[in-house]
């Protein structure tokens, strides 16, 4: 009995769902288990339990099994790679192996003859064997594995002193695979920037994974090929190969097929900068393919979303939205120019760079190489007719003019600013030389926030805090619990995955504008929103989500530094 009919047979699978995944198996030429799991007719686990049922082989789960270094050593990291099998167990002569392809018989005499041992195959999750595989083996193991052999067998120095010879190690195939095997890594991580640092005697890769960095695994033969990884990059990116004294900006376009189908687009930003022992480059990931997040999905308290849903529909004034690098602003801006764009209303922003393309939105990118800056482009559009206006960045007091100019002009202006709460930003735009009467006339509204991560939903549990690990002013019921992971194969361990934003937002009164005038300081300004209930402080919002089992304690105060 095929696969197929096995799960008809149990009640998983309805003869007509099962003819549907049958002709698009014939079509795509991929296993009818994988169509059915993509399709989400049947879950993976009762697929990997039939699929040992139906070729009497056990199923192992990965993430629970420790195996010896010198089992792993049975087999060489580019048999490893070129199979997707592992050997998991060794007694005498014979070899244990895991597989995600009971079909592929060509393995077992390619594994039969390399180890010299009887193989007993078992089966494991697709998922779970590629994980295992990058965690012992490394990312691009066997392709570092090959590059080290040609190199020793050439008896040559791998970093070639001339640039004619750097290119032609960047444009070799191995290479290509390597740079190609570590991208690919960092978006099946969800990294949002990859980090490549050079040091003395190693070569650091890291992700960063919601917010954290974490080293990447990767074999410390990766070393010896640094100067060809870094030329690669700087290939892609079309830079100047040659400089290596100076700094660089530059863009790649990737294309990647996902895991689960699907073609996946990204820009990278590349910067380069010379360091003590080479080039350090970061590499910026943004998805050109990614889903626009709507402010409903985006984690806003319900009084927040309220008052700010109002103050995108205004006709005029500038709304700014605060915090530091990396805490979603872009994402605030673009969930909020989604949900007011429409036939009636001309959107133009400036942008550095363009994460997300909305659909009715004139979006200009910087170029500060031909003079094309924030204000120039600003200054620009405001002749084309705009009703809204989104400036990437406020950074300089010649942007900030001419926002407030265009807001006191009949424009609704969106921006941004590095400050730390709502209440500073007023003081930062008069700290760059904006007359305080501007600031008070055009400023309707600060939204500030961070983002926390979220707990992981597959190894989260309740648990009751120690007095000890509760801060003073986190109000908190007796016998209460509150949520943490443990730590999963989900999550890598971290116990939490995804983020979510915490928000304090302030709406300036009459009261509030006239100690704008007055240039009162940010703490007072605060204090005076507290006192008249116009503001919550983001740490409030904090505490909320982590009493609702979102996020934890001490990833609130870690992402506020409380």
């Amino acid at each position: 009995m095929g696969i197929g009919n096995a799960l008809v047979e149990q009640g998983l699978l309805s003869a007509e769902q099962l003819d549907d995944a049958l002709a698009e198996s014939r079509t795509s030429g991929e296993r009818l288990d994988r169509v059915l799991v993509r399709r989400g007719l049947v879950s993976r686990d009762r697929v990997l339990e039939t699929l040992g049922d139906h070729f009497h082989m056990a199923v192992i789960d990965l993430a629970g099994v420790e195996v010896e270094a010198k089992v792993l050593e049975t087999l060489p990291a580019k048999l490893v790679y070129r199979q997707s099998c592992v050997p998991v167990a060794r007694a005498d002569d014979r070899l244990t192996v895991a597989t995600s392809d009971p079909f592929n018989l060509d393995a077992l005499d390619e594994l039969r003859l390399v180890t010299g041992c009887a193989i007993d195959m078992v089966l494991a999750d697709e998922d779970d064997l590629r994980k295992f595989i990058r965690t012992h083996y490394g990312v691009g193991s066997d392709t570092l594995d090959q590059m080290s052999a040609d190199a020793d067998a050439n008896a040559t120095e791998v970093a070639d002193a001339s640039t004619a010879g750097e290119i032609e190690q960047a444009q070799e195939a191995s290479v290509i695979k390597l740079v190609n095997d570590l991208l690919i890594e960092a978006v099946n991580e969800r990294a949002t920037d990859v980090h490549i640092e050079p040091y003395e005697h190693e070569l650091l890769v890291r992700y960063r994974i919601d917010g954290v960095l974490q080293r990447a695994n990767v074999p410390p033969t990766i070393h010896r090929f640094s100067a060809a990884i870094i030329s690669r990059l700087k290939i892609m990116a079309n830079l100047n190969i040659a400089e290596k004294r100076l700094p660089q900006d530059g863009r790649i376009t990737f294309r990647y097929r996902g895991e689960r189908g699907g073609m996946q687009e990204f820009d990278l930003r590349v910067s380069v900068i010379p360091m003590l022992f080479g080039e350090g480059v970061v590499l910026r990931l943004l998805s050109k393919t990614a889903v626009l997040m709507s402010l409903n999905e985006l984690g806003m308290p319900d009084n927040v979303l309220t008052r700010w849903n109002k103050l995108i529909q205004r006709p005029h004034g500038i709304l700014l939205v605060t915090g530091p690098t990396g805490s979603g602003k872009s994402t605030t801006l673009y969930g909020s120019l989604n949900q007011i764009v429409s036939d009636e209303i001309k959107v133009i922003t400036v942008e550095d760079p363009v994460e997300y393309h909305v659909a009715g939105v004139n979006q200009i990118q910087v170029h500060t190489r031909v003079g094309l800056t924030f204000s120039a482009g600003l200054r620009s559009i405001l002749r084309h007719d705009p009703d809204v206006v989104m400036i990437g960045e406020i950074r300089d007091r010649e942007t900030a003019e001419i926002a407030v100019q265009a807001s006191l002009t009949g424009h609704l202006v969106f921006s941004t600013l590095h400050t730390n709460d709502a209440a500073g930003s007023m003081t930062r735009l008069l700290d760059m030389g904006v007359e305080p009467f501007l600031v008070a006339s055009s400023i309707e509204g600060v939204l500030a926030q961070r983002l926390v991560r979220r707990v992981c939903e597959s190894c989260g549990e309740s648990y009751t805090p120690e007095n000890a690990d509760i801060p003073a002013d986190f109000d908190m019921a007796e016998d209460a619990t509150l949520t943490r992971g443990v730590g999963c194969r989900a999550c890598r361990g971290t116990g939490f995955r995804g983020r979510l934003g915490i928000y304090e937002m302030l709406s300036l009164d009459d009261t509030l504008r006239e100690m704008v005038m007055e240039r009162v300081n940010a703490p007072r300004i605060k204090a005076a929103a507290l006192k008249s209930g116009v503001l919550q402080p983001l740490r409030q919002d904090g505490y909320a989500k982590a009493r609702a089992g979102l996020t934890s304690i001490t990833e609130v105060m870690r992402a506020l530094a409380v």
